[in-house]
């Protein structure tokens, strides 16, 4: 069978070639739709009793998302200032505050210290004053830190699963901080659980990219200098590149997502994927010494294809079994190994012949031409 295929193969090497590229290109839409789960909560088997009390909970109640902004003095500030985080003049920034994230259209509600005014104009002119109402009202101190200098407020809201929703609420919050005014010497800096998943979107979009390129030009480095030339290079380097582009785009398609499990598959799968390219093309060149194109391929293919294909089958198999795991991101985490291993033995059995017998055209075409000018 495989040689029959290396003789399809070498007879239509372009035609396989283009077909490759389309095929590439438009699995390759499916990037876009590449999705981050930063949600840690999804990555927890959702069968166990005590999740589904909590989902259980969520649909009750109402599922929210908290954003914990910490208001507070900037102890290294040398103006003369403000010295009671309780002031009036940041009990009313507070409360614009407060009334600036209420007009979000997925906030629920605010809590802070300024719930107890209600406006600016009921908040006394002096902070004795505002100490001797607040103490008078039960558990207003749970709003600040022991020595006065912090306070927090609470905006929750329901963003849902949404990584869009998550960032574009962040993004408002900051902007809100930014059109408030400010006493001097006050910093106001945002957690909680969307902004963690905002700067985990930031996270693992880098380590993904990161990790890629890094991975990439090391095993082409080591390629370049094991093959002593940049062309054979390229026969091993091309399917993984083909592999690790199907791989992305089908999870895409499939909307299989990103998480903190799965951000460093692309480096794996090109470090499992390497030596099948390898083979084949080691294979390849000790024919090609003695026969010609045709005839090399015909005895190549069959001859490696076989223990290729049984090394990427038991590798595939060894990522699926990952999916009997009781934990999601485990069970993400295999079929995506899976996954990308069938693409580059895929693009190493069916494109790589294809691709090298189109690279010693294109090169025995160039030295051709040199030769005659």
């Amino acid at each position: 069978m495989l040689e029959k295929l290396a003789e399809f193969q070498y007879k239509y090497a372009g035609l396989i070639f283009l077909l490759t590229l389309l095929f590439t290109v438009s699995v390759g839409f499916g990037i876009q739709n590449l999705r981050l789960q930063t949600d840690l909560n999804k990555e927890l088997p959702q069968n166990l009793n005590v999740i589904k009390l909590q989902n259980k909970a969520s649909d009750l109640f109402g599922g929210a998302d908290s954003v914990m902004l910490l208001i507070k003095l900037n102890k290294n500030c040398n103006t003369e200032g403000i010295k009671d985080i309780r002031d009036p003049k940041i009990i009313k920034m507070i409360i614009s505050l407060a009334n600036k994230a209420k007009e979000e259209p997925s906030v629920n509600s605010v809590q802070s210290v300024g719930s107890f005014f209600v406006s600016p104009e009921n908040i006394p002119e002096n902070t004795e004053a505002v100490k001797m109402i607040l103490s008078k009202i039960p558990d207003s101190e749970t709003f600040f830190n022991k020595d006065y200098s912090a306070t927090l407020m609470v905006v929750s809201a329901d963003l849902g699963g949404s990584e869009e929703k998550i960032k574009k609420f962040v993004s408002r919050i900051h902007e809100d901080i930014e059109s408030i005014e400010k006493p001097a010497c006050i910093d106001i800096n945002i957690t909680g659980n969307p902004p963690i998943r905002k700067v985990l979107m930031q996270m693992l979009r880098h380590d993904m990219v990161y990790t890629m390129l890094l991975a990439g030009i090391i095993i082409f480095i080591l390629l370049v200098f094991l093959k002593k030339s940049v062309i054979k290079a390229l026969f091993v380097f091309t399917p993984l590149v083909l592999g690790l582009t199907w791989t992305l785009g089908l999870m895409g398609w499939l909307e299989i997502p990103l998480s903190i499990a799965t951000v460093g598959i692309s480096a794996m799968i090109l470090g499992l994927g390497t030596e099948y390219g390898i083979f084949l093309v080691e294979r390849y060149e000790e024919e090609r010494k003695n026969k010609d194109q045709k005839a090399s391929l015909i005895t190549a293919l069959p001859s490696v294809g076989s223990g290729i294909i049984g090394s990427g089958t038991t590798t595939i198999v060894g990522f699926l079994a990952l999916l009997l795991a009781a934990m999601p991101m485990i069970q993400h985490l295999g079929e995506t190994l899976a996954l990308g291993i069938f693409c580059i033995l895929f693009a190493t059995i069916v494109v790589a012949p294809a691709v090298i017998i189109c690279g010693e055209r294109i090169t025995q075409g160039i030295r051709k031409h040199e030769k005659k000018n």
